[in-house]
C-alpha cells in the first residue's frame, strides 16, 4: 500500500513538473535586422536546446524561470531570463574578437578551435602600409606552405599559386582562386579592398569545388560596409617612395659597335650571318657599311648616359568610403598606383586604376538586393628587346644612336 501510495505522488510531482514547462518562440536577428538562420538557443548548464530556421525563428519548452541563451559564429553570446514570455525576440551584436577567430572556408566559416582541415587564413593587416604594386606580390611569404612564383618584378606581373608542391609530372598546375566567389586574378584587385585571405590545402576541398580543386584553392573576401546602422566611414592613406638600382651595366652607347658585337656574337653561335638585329631593323653587311660610313662622316646621335643612374617614384593612393541605414548598406572604394620606370629612355611605365562598388538593399523584410562591380585600368608599357624578349632592354633602353 505505501508503494502505491508513493508511486501516485511521483506521477502528481513529475505532471506537475511537466506543467510548469511553458513553449518559448521568437526571432533572433543581427544588429540590421537580418534573420541569422543556425544560431542556437539554450538552457545553461542543460542539453535542453534549440537552432534557428531559415528565417532565425525558434521554438522551445522550458521552465517559465529558466534562462536561455542565444549564441551564433561571430555574434556576442547573450543571456535572457524566460520570466514566463511566450515570445523573446533577440538582436545579437557583431563580436570583433570571436570575428578575429573565424576562418572562411568554401562553405561558409567556422571558429579556429573548431576546424578540422588544412586551412590557413590571413587578415587585411598583412596588406597595411606596404607599398607594393599588387596583392600578389604582397602575399609572397604571407601564408606556410603558399609558394608564388613569379617570373619577374614587374608591378603588373601576376602569378602561379602552388600548395602541395610537386603537382604532376610535367603537367604543372595552379590554385584555383576565387575572389567573392568568383574566380579572378589578385593582381588586378585593390589591396586595400581585401577583408581576408583563406587557403584550402587538403583534398576536401574537392567535394565543394570539383576537379578544379585539384590544386587547392585560394579564397579572398572583399571588405563589406559598416555595420552599425546609420554610420558613415571614410578612409584615405597614400604612400610616395623611390628606388634607385645598386648597379648598373657598361653600357655600349656607340650603335656601331653594339651592331658589330651583335654580328659577331651571332655568328659565332649560329655560324651564320643574322638576317635582322629584331623584328623591326633588318641586318646586312651593306647595312653595316653605311653604318661604318654615317659614323666616319659623324652623322651620327649618341645618347649621354648618366652613369650615376636616376631615382624612380612611385606613389599609390587609396580611397573608401561605407555607411549603412536600416535600408541600405554601401562600401565604395578607389585606388590609382603610379609608377615611372627605371629605364632613362624608353622607360618601363605602369599605371593602374581600380573601383569597387558594394551595396545591399532590404526593401522589404522578404527581399534582399545585393551588388558587388569591379573595375580595374591597367595602362603598362614595356619596352622590346634585341630579340623579342627584354634580353637586350637596357641596351635600348639606355644607349641607342
Amino acid at each position: 500500500m505505501r508503494k502505491l501510495i508513493l508511486s501516485i505522488l511521483s506521477l502528481f510531482l513529475a505532471l506537475a513538473g511537466f506543467a510548469q514547462q511553458i513553449k518559448v518562440s521568437g526571432i533572433v536577428t543581427d544588429a540590421n535586422g537580418e534573420p541569422l538562420p543556425g544560431a542556437v538557443v539554450m538552457v545553461p548548464g542543460t542539453s535542453t536546446g534549440a537552432s534557428t530556421d531559415a528565417e532565425g525563428r525558434y521554438n522551445i519548452s522550458v521552465g517559465p524561470k529558466e534562462t536561455l541563451e542565444f549564441s551564433c559564429i561571430g555574434y556576442a553570446t547573450k543571456t535572457i531570463p524566460v520570466e514566463g514570455r511566450a515570445i523573446i525576440d533577440v538582436t545579437l551584436e557583431d563580436d570583433s574578437l570571436m570575428l578575429e577567430e573565424t576562418v572562411v572556408v568554401g562553405y561558409g566559416s567556422v571558429k579556429k578551435v573548431n576546424l578540422t582541415g588544412a586551412v590557413d587564413q590571413v587578415s587585411s593587416e598583412v596588406f597595411a602600409g606596404r607599398p607594393s604594386s599588387n596583392t600578389t606580390q604582397m602575399l609572397v611569404g604571407a601564408i606556410p606552405n603558399l609558394n608564388i612564383s613569379l617570373s619577374d618584378g614587374k608591378p603588373s606581373r601576376s602569378a602561379d599559386y602552388n600548395i602541395r608542391g610537386t603537382t604532376s609530372i610535367g603537367g604543372g598546375g595552379s590554385a584555383l582562386v576565387l575572389i567573392d566567389g568568383v574566380e579572378g586574378d589578385p593582381a588586378l584587385l585593390n589591396p586595400d579592398d581585401i577583408e581576408s585571405v583563406s587557403v584550402l590545402k587538403d583534398a576536401a576541398s574537392a567535394s565543394i569545388y570539383g576537379s578544379r580543386a585539384t590544386f587547392g584553392v585560394v579564397l579572398i573576401t572583399t571588405k563589406e560596409a559598416a555595420k552599425e546602422a546609420g554610420k558613415f566611414n571614410f578612409n584615405y592613406n597614400g604612400n610616395f617612395s623611390f628606388l634607385q638600382p645598386t648597379n648598373l651595366p657598361d653600357i655600349v652607347d656607340d650603335g656601331y659597335v653594339y651592331a658589330s658585337l651583335f654580328r659577331d656574337a651571332y655568328y659565332n653561335y649560329m655560324g651564320v650571318e643574322p638576317s635582322g638585329m629584331n623584328t623591326s631593323q633588318e641586318f646586312s653587311q651593306a647595312w653595316m657599311s653605311e653604318f661604318l660610313r654615317r659614323k666616319e662622316k659623324g652623322i651620327t646621335d649618341e645618347v649621354a648616359i648618366d652613369e650615376s643612374g636616376r631615382y624612380v617614384y612611385y606613389q599609390t593612393h587609396n580611397l573608401s568610403a561605407s555607411g549603412s541605414t536600416d535600408k541600405i548598406d554601401y562600401y565604395l572604394s578607389g585606388r590609382i598606383y603610379k609608377y615611372d620606370g627605371i629605364l632613362n629612355f624608353n622607360p618601363d611605365t605602369y599605371f593602374t586604376t581600380s573601383l569597387r562598388a558594394k551595396f545591399t538593399a532590404r526593401p522589404t523584410e522578404w527581399l534582399t538586393i545585393r551588388e558587388n562591380i569591379s573595375f580595374n585600368y591597367d595602362k603598362n608599357h614595356i619596352p622590346a628587346g634585341s630579340n623579342q624578349t627584354n634580353n637586350g632592354i637596357y641596351l635600348r633602353a639606355m644607349a641607342a644612336s
